[in-house]
């Protein structure tokens, strides 16, 4: 076997990766972006529409296909990991209200969009079937899969924005359900409508190997952790996990993605040692993750952009309206908050390997009209891969939730000249010559460029028990509290809390306001990190610290947390 084109096709990919995601954070989007259209220009379907040598062979990205199902096991496991009962608990039937209005609407513009296009202007029919049954079938399928959200680009734009906060919690948490709820309808409609032979026992068969399949895996190797102590020994097993249930899933003939999600929720939800293994994953996911996506960008067909015609456009328009109008109608619905309704939809827009895989599997079962719908799905992915992130990103920003340090460059880029001399300043320290001095103090930043905006807050009538409900799976152990007037009161100390759990009695007397105590430590936003770091010096007791600002007449404008304070002076020291 011929192992250079695959070598050379790696060298591309990462090289690549490093120029686009490079060029990305110089152009300040996010560097997905960058690795996707990185991935574009190695792209065979390029080269052939602009007649130059490809760079990527056809054969060399069917052989690293295995790294692409790789780095989609390992994202969907991190996925999963989100599906916890303490999230679910916090939200409760809340956002279940969210996805199913939010996929709901986008499920019924979508297929609406697709039913009237083909019926009144196409009119295609596959074999057998009218127009009429054709565009039903083709209104649920096109449904279906606009419901799909890409969690590899919303895990890795979460991750390079470091964002934090109710609304990227509940959008991970949402992905998760969105494509759980994708691909269950998914199987159902096509065994109804394309492969009704089989019976409910097939149908049952399809459902329950997958997530079988990964709850076992889940449960055996929550065991297994218990076992190990050393952090290389937790990678091992969670790279071995994801590989075990892609190979069984291929023994089973079942949807490994499904199963993926099933190992990811039951290693969170079963094993106590879950924390070591997400951090494991997380210290070898990258690089794999950045090669899914250059080879996400070569494996893209642009000449479906010019076969998508005005079903396509309908389907990419339906579907940015569907996910923009449902999110706000869920976010109502469920009663969450302003800025939930803002911004979760456009949050919510990228599309990726999960809407390719079942218009790929539709193409196979059902050939011919399945393949146009392969053929619009492919072109309009190509869009939302395009702007998801972008749009991803903005989202998160606007809501407060990515601190606006993480936006910035560290560093700004170095010419070759003054790479060369940084290089010697290198050499020169390595042989014992006295390096120049470090001219960049961290401690110059400003509090308003580290602190989260977006923040959790409790009213000062709150009830007791309805405090304890909504701080019961929070992970912060202060709680800031505001009046009516979102003017900030002070904080509550979960020591407080605890102990009136043992005085039920005085339980249904007590309101938010009554355990309320002036905050020991308060940061002002125009406040350098050098005052705040004296600040915590003095209360390393504290993990967060209000920002507030008196001349806004006290108001909340957002937390700084001592793990985010000192990371910030560590990246800057590096």
């Amino acid at each position: 076997m011929n192992f250079f084109p695959v070598l050379a096709a790696l060298t591309c990919i990462f090289l690549g990766a490093l120029a686009g995601g490079r060029l990305a954070a110089l152009c300040h989007v996010p560097r997905v972006t960058g690795y996707l259209l990185a991935g574009m220009l190695l792209s065979p379907s390029l080269a052939h529409l602009l007649g130059w040598p490809a760079l990527l062979l056809p054969e060399a990205l069917h052989t690293l296909d295995l790294l692409t199902q790789l780095a989609l096991g390992m994202i969907l496991v991190s996925i999963g990991g989100q599906l916890l009962p303490e999230n679910l608990r916090r939200w409760r039937h809340r956002i279940l209200v969210f996805s199913l209005a939010e996929t709901g609407l986008t499920l019924f513009l979508a297929g609406i969009v697709a039913f009237g296009v083909n019926y009144f202007y196409l009119h295609f029919s596959a074999p057998g079937l009218s127009v009429g049954i054709t565009s039903l079938y083709l209104m649920v399928f096109f449904g279906i899969i606009s419901m799909a959200t890409a969690p590899a680009v919303t895990l890795m734009v979460v991750r390079e924005c470091e964002s934090e906060g109710p609304l990227t919690q509940a959008i991970l948490t949402l992905v998760g359900l969105n494509n759980i709820l994708a691909l269950f309808g998914f199987v159902l409609v096509t065994h109804w409508l394309v492969n009704p032979a089989g019976g409910v026992t097939a149908l049952l068969g399809q459902v329950l190997s997958p997530l079988l399949a990964g709850a076992v895996v889940g449960l055996v190797f929550a065991i297994w952790a218990e076992r190990l102590d050393k952090n290389n020994e937790f990678k091992l097993l969670i790279l071995g996990g994801v590989i075990l249930v892609s190979v069984l899933c291929r023994l089973l003939q079942c949807e490994p993605l499904l199963a993926h999600l099933a190992l990811g929720a039951t290693l969170a939800n079963g094993s106590p040692r879950w924390h070591r293994l997400a951090s494991a994953l997380k210290e070898i996911d990258y690089p794999i993750y950045v090669a899914f996506f250059v080879l996400a960008g070569a494996n893209l067909h642009f000449e479906t952009l010019a076969h998508i015609g005005l079903l396509g456009i309908g389907y990419v328009v339906a579907r940015m309206l569907g996910k923009g109008a449902g999110a706000w109608l869920g976010a109502k619905l469920g009663r969450f908050g302003e800025c939930m309704r803002r911004y979760s939809g456009m949050t919510l827009l990228a599309q990726g390997a999960v809407a390719i895989g079942m218009a790929g599997s539709l193409a196979r079962q059902w050939p011919v009209a399945g393949a146009m719908v392969e053929t619009v799905v492919l072109g309009a992915v190509i869009v939302f891969e395009l702007i998801g992130p972008l749009a991803l990103r903005q989202g998160l920003v606007w809501a407060g939730e990515v601190p606006i340090l993480s936006l910035l460059e560290k560093r700004a880029p170095k010419g070759a000249f003054e790479g060369l001399h940084h290089v010697a300043q290198h050499f020169r320290s390595s042989l014992g010559i006295p390096a120049g001095h470090r001219f960049k103090d961290p401690g110059d930043i400003l509090v308003r460029h580290v602190m989260r905006r977006n923040v959790e807050t409790l009213r000062d009538n709150t009830p007791f028990n309805d405090l304890l409900r909504l701080i019961a799976h929070s992970r912060y152990d202060r709680f800031p509290v505001v009046n009516d007037q979102d003017r900030f009161v002070g904080m509550i100390d979960y020591s407080e809390i605890r102990n009136l759990l043992f005085e039920p009695s005085l339980a249904q007397l007590i309101v938010a306001n009554d355990l309320v105590h002036t905050a020991r430590a308060q940061l002002h936003p125009d406040q350098s990190l050098r005052e705040a770091l004296d600040v915590v010096q003095r209360h390393p007791d504290i993990s967060y610290f209000p920002v507030v600002d008196p001349d806004l007449g006290s108001c909340l404008l957002g937390i700084l947390s001592q793990n985010d304070l000192l990371a910030t002076f560590r990246k800057q020291a590096k």
